[in-house]
């Protein structure tokens, strides 16, 4: 069993990335449909707890947006190794554009049913499931891997750029016009990545994998036998699993422990709040903490994320949350964005949509399944109770996490 030897590539910066035009007509675009989702997935939030005032409730909508990417994310890496990357987003953004309008159009006049509003967010997440990981496959291929530190901090800057603006907007638009208006606005901004999609050409891959096993399963295989992919996959799967499911809950937070309205612009602003930390925490770990040791800052954030978390646990007051959901968002970004990092300068072209695919599975995919229980457990307890779980873990993680350098895995791997 071999390995390609791992080399350190130039380090190169956001300026270098950005001068891609392909990688720069990709990152605006998705950046803007990124907005609309986070619109929509704050619009939703409220939707749901003005339906029900129900945190289980919340937890299925969870369920409902991000089960898919736990159902197809496997395919979907697979298919981003050995079909036609290109063709295969058009269609992916296609699915969601169509399905998004059909929501708006639903909830248009304010009225829908419970289930009918959990089954039209999975079928959105459907296409989500095949999208996001042939989406992160194609980074590397569109900067090159001198700039490949950079691509990845820029492009989480801009999902939680996007966490910023998205829910300020959405909570604003909500509240002075409607559901059916914010879930139409997203649908439409879709037409912006399809049209970038459409002029942008995609590398084919490289990918010489033959067996169902193998384009499938692969990922397992290249985790199990290299620990430079399997220790960060690890690591997130568990602090997915454990420390977010206080995302489904923020409605429920905010309307509960501080006492803010969910349809209001101040709910906006406590998402954006949210968002703008995560934001400078993506960007902390691609700037001023570019060169330091990835174990290093995982440590820190998960030991930063632990205490805020806490905070925001125990608050009762609407002015003290805002900060405390900053300083939530900072630390809980971190550490994705640096285990994003490491993962992806240790893999060959060759396997990264099926590696890819089990990040999406262990970042998005165990999210949902993480709401769909801390719901009844949160209606059972109290939202502290979940939280403080959250708290423990992420303290135990700060203590065991190991990143090492090592070889770049490839398909030699995979081989029996």
């Amino acid at each position: 069993m071999t390995a390609i030897d791992h080399v350190d590539p130039p380090v190169g910066t956001a300026r270098d990335a950005l001068s891609q035009p392909a990688f720069r007509r990709i990152y605006i675009a998705s950046g803007l449909s990124n907005t609309g989702r986070w619109m929509q997935q704050a619009a939703l939030g409220v939707l749901a707890w003005e339906l029900t005032e129900s945190p289980a409730f919340l937890g299925y909508i969870i369920f409902a947006q991000l089960g898919p990417l736990a159902l197809l994310s496997l395919p979907g890496g697979s298919l981003a190794d050995t079909v036609d990357r290109r063709r295969l987003l058009l269609a992916t953004q296609t699915w969601q554009m169509i399905w998004s309008f059909v929501l708006a159009w639903q909830v248009w006049d304010g009225e829908i049913s419970e289930t009918g509003l959990l089954a039209l967010v999975f079928v959105i997440g459907l296409g989500q499931g095949l999208f996001a990981p042939t989406f992160m496959s194609i980074v590397p291929s569109l900067v090159g891997p001198q700039n490949l530190r950079a691509a990845i901090s820029l492009n989480s800057m801009q999902v939680n750029g996007s966490r910023v603006i998205g829910p300020a907007i959405g909570g604003y638009l909500t509240s002075q016009l409607g559901f059916g208006e914010v879930f139409a606005i997203n649908a439409a901004t879709y037409l912006i990545v399809i049209a970038a999609l459409f002029v942008t050409m995609l590398p084919p891959s490289t990918s010489t994998a033959r067996s169902f096993a193998d384009r499938i399963f692969g990922g397992f295989k290249l985790a199990a036998r290299s620990a430079q992919v399997g220790a960060p996959l690890l690591t997130m799967t568990v602090f997915s699993l454990f420390c977010l499911p206080f995302i489904g809950q923020m409605p429920a937070i905010a309307e509960i422990n501080l006492g803010i309205e969910p349809k209001s612009s101040a709910y906006g602003l406590f998402y954006a709040c949210f968002g703008l930390g995560a934001l400078i925490g993506a960007g902390m770990v691609g700037t001023v903490l570019l060169n330091v040791s990835k174990v290093t800052v995982s440590r820190l954030a998960l030991a930063g994320f632990a205490v805020a978390l806490a905070g925001l646990a125990v608050v009762r007051s609407e002015w003290l949350g805002y900060p405390m959901i900053f300083v939530v968002g900072l630390f809980y970004f971190a550490l994705p964005t640096a285990l994003s990092t490491f993962l992806q300068e240790h893999l060959d072209e060759a396997v990264r949509g099926r590696a890819m695919a089990l990040w999406v599975l262990s970042f998005g995919g165990t999210v949902p399944i993480a709401n769909l229980i801390a719901g009844p457990i949160v209606e059972a307890t109290s939202l502290t109770f979940v939280l403080g779980a959250g708290v423990v873990v992420a303290l135990g993680l700060a203590t065991v996490v190991r990143l090492r350098e090592g070889p770049v895995a490839d398909e030699s791997l995979l081989l029996d």
